[in-house]
């Protein structure tokens, strides 16, 4: 016997959605896991006004964001100081609670633990451990929870959106960058971003990396290298590695649900099931790092999508690969489960760099979408209305996604 119709793991702004969701379809069996001592995910640190437009039409700070997002899911039960330690089949899940470690089960479980950043390990850059390397999230953490300057002159690596909020969130404590660091030719994030750091007097410098980072006990300088091969030192007294987000699949990796091999993320279908039909996987931890609005409103569809399964309507039909050819970082859904009749889907997608020309989508030599965008990388493109007709008799036969013709 289930102890919860659903449990859903993450309260950022897609766990929070899927909760909107299942209470608004009348699932009120419910229960929602926040590791940290506070509901709200990365929002809740982000100060600046880059949240609402979507969903509430207006902008507004991340807190106040979520404060507003909680209003639409009252009576739903949320403990937060807990963590999921493992998911097993049949919905069991195994937590470690300011209670101590127990095991609940749910009917369904919706993974929603969200995305993070690459820290300096994951990049692989060399040279001594000081103080006062971080990345934007804990910055932000510094400077609105705990009220304190890390460092009065830090680097920034990287230009995605995220870097720039880092950017205002320095302006906001009255510190002064002493650069930013992008390794392509342009920034990550629109290019009129570039313009903020130009007002605010910070140099961008572009095509090149971060080799080296000096000192022992006190950050002084960091060493970068231009796609020629010249170096050059930059005095700072911190760097923050913002961007690069990865889903936090800790708990998939772990368990047993299929990832997909490219970027061992879970795969998920068009509904945002997994390979186990009782577990939903949604937000950023499928594709890192999308817009809160857009994992807000996929996480109201997903709850809807939950509450029809627990009614009656399970999914159906066999799973067949998504595969995204070069260029592409990551599509969402990355399979697809196709029963006798014909599907529409809208496929989402990440590209490594900048591009801008067709992309194509076919299936078994038949061309089912052909239309130019203009891609981003860490900017979501949608495909809109791919039509997949029929039975499907070969499941090892892949949908394919191509940049150009």
């Amino acid at each position: 016997m289930s102890d919860y119709d659903v449990a859903i793991i993450g309260s950022g702004p897609s766990g929070i959605a899927a909760a909107t969701g299942l209470i608004r379809a009348g699932i009120t069996n419910i229960i929602v896991f926040e590791r940290e001592a506070e509901i709200g995910g990365i929002p809740r640190h982000t100060h600046h006004q880059s949240f609402g437009m979507l969903v509430f039409k207006r902008p507004m700070s991340g807190p106040k964001y979520i404060k507003k997002l909680l209003k639409r899911c009252a009576g739903v039960r949320f403990e937060t100081s807990t963590t999921v330690l493992a998911i097993q089949e049949g919905g069991v899940l195994d937590l470690t609670t300011p209670e101590g470690q127990k095991t609940i089960c749910a009917r369904h479980i919706v993974l929603a633990t969200g995305a993070r950043e690459t820290p300096r390990h994951g990049r692989l850059i060399s040279g001594l451990r000081p103080q006062g390397i971080i990345t934007t999230g804990a910055l932000q953490q510094f400077i609105y929870t705990g009220k304190m300057k890390p460092f009065q002159r830090p680097v920034i690596v990287g230009t995605e959106l995220v870097s720039f909020s880092a950017l205002w969130t320095l302006r906001h404590a009255g510190i002064n960058p002493a650069a930013m660091i992008e390794e392509n030719s342009r920034t990550t994030a629109y290019r009129p971003a570039a313009l903020f750091a130009r007002l605010l007097g910070v140099p961008i410098f572009y095509r090149s990396k971060v080799v080296d980072i000096a000192d022992v006990e006190k950050l002084s300088r960091v060493e970068i290298e231009n796609a020629s091969g010249e170096k050059q030192s930059i005095a700072c007294d911190g760097v923050i590695f913002s961007g690069k987000f990865t889903g936090d699949n800790n708990l998939a990796k772990a368990s047993h649900m299929g990832l997909n091999r490219g970027t061992q993320f879970p795969l998920v279908d068009q509904n945002w099931i997994s390979t186990d039909p009782n577990i939903s996987v949604i937000g950023n931890t499928v594709h890192p790092a999308d817009m809160g609005d857009q994992c807000y409103l996929e996480g109201l569809e997903s709850g809807r999508k939950v509450a029809e399964k627990i009614g009656g309507n399970a999914p159906s039909g066999c799973q067949i690969p998504v595969e995204p050819g070069e260029g592409i970082r990551m599509t969402t859904p990355n399979m697809l489960r196709v029963g006798a009749s014909k599907i529409v889907v809208s496929l989402n997608l990440h590209v490594t760099k900048a591009y801008s020309g067709p992309i194509s989508v076919t299936y078994n030599g038949e061309t089912l979408y052909k239309k130019r965008h203009r891609c981003l990388p860490a900017r979501r493109i949608t495909l809109k209305r791919i039509q997949l007709k029929g039975a499907v008799e070969n499941t090892d036969l892949p949908l394919e996604i191509h940049l150009g013709e």
